[in-house]
């Protein structure tokens, strides 16, 4: 079963970082907004479709509605106008790499709500990470200068921080196919009308068939066939240990921008992301190291 979930997320953060360079591509042929709605009026439909083929229905708790509408705000309805505005303005790896720090936000919020006590291993990490990110934008090499698109990549993040911490509290009564299902059709309540005007005024015809191509890989992929896999991994593993396969989809995006957008790195942009992944490894995957436990255990050796 775990070498199941471990490919299951391997593949997740494949075509999300896919996605975050052809959906970077498809931005020169059809505008963002009108591509997002576009998707949002047919994902919710194939959601429920793929619910029905499952043999499962949709039954709505009414007690659970708020944290469903919220839910579906952080994962769907608000976090997308930030992510799809952000890539617009920014690079696909910055896109990838700041979209990334969900679970560094994730941190926050659970501390701050005294959801689960933080320790001081995943604070380091934590800041290593924002010191990565410093770098990443060349604070460091006389080239500071925070796009547009960062910012609100940034604050995507931020956002979708919440969805992480809501669906784990719905886990325990929706199936993951399910919440997705739900969320989904909330959030592209929110999502289309803010795209109706964009979608009016895009001439269709003119739309390249590879565009096409990739709008269908859109609608299919990153969410439909990848949230049902991401969300049932946390229910196997954890939020804390599938957070660590977030850090992939950055790499998989450098890697894939090179031949696909023609994308040039700096150095700096490199060493700042690879500080930054590294300080959210540490953050996630020693969550349970105690460096006062550490220390008292190296004081008592010394003391012997």
């Amino acid at each position: 079963m775990r070498v199941r979930v471990i490919l299951g997320l391997l593949y997740v953060v494949a075509a999300w970082g896919l996605n975050t360079v052809l959906v970077k591509v498809v931005f020169t042929q059809i505008d963002p907004l009108a591509f997002m709605g576009l998707r949002f009026l047919i994902m919710p439909p194939l959601a429920i479709a793929l619910l029905r083929a499952s043999g499962a229905r949709i039954r709505v708790d009414r007690h659970d509605l708020p944290l469903l509408i919220a839910a579906a705000a952080c994962g769907y309805g608000v976090y997308q106008y930030f992510w799809i505005l952000g890539l617009a303005h920014t690079t696909a790896f910055a896109s990838a790499l700041l979209g990334s720090l969900a679970p560094m936000f994730t941190l926050f919020i659970v501390a701050a709500f005294k959801i689960e006590r933080v320790n001081t291993v995943r604070w380091i990490g934590a800041l290593l990470a924002l010191l990565g990110v410093a770098i990443f934008e060349g604070a460091f090499a006389g080239r500071a200068s925070v796009r547009l698109g960062d910012i609100l990549t940034l604050l995507s993040a931020m956002i979708f921080a919440g969805y992480n911490v809501l669906s784990a509290k719905l886990l325990s009564r929706y199936s993951p196919l399910s919440l997705v299902a739900i969320t989904l059709t909330i959030g592209a309540v929110m999502v289309v009308p803010g795209a109706v005007w964009a979608i009016a005024h895009t001439d269709f015809a003119r739309v390249p068939w590879y565009a096409w191509a990739i709008f269908g890989y859109a609608v299919l992929f990153p969410i439909l066939l990848t949230y049902p896999i991401w969300t049932w991994g946390i229910g196997q593993m954890g939020a804390a240990r599938v957070s660590l396969f977030l850090y992939f989809v950055p790499i998989v995006a450098g890697l894939l921008s090179l031949p696909l957008l023609h994308a040039s790195i700096a150095p700096y942009e490199i060493a700042g992301s690879l500080l930054c992944i590294a300080g959210m490894i540490v953050a996630t995957a020693l969550s349970r190291v105690s460096l006062t436990q550490w220390w008292a255990s190296r004081t008592l050796g010394i003391e012997r």
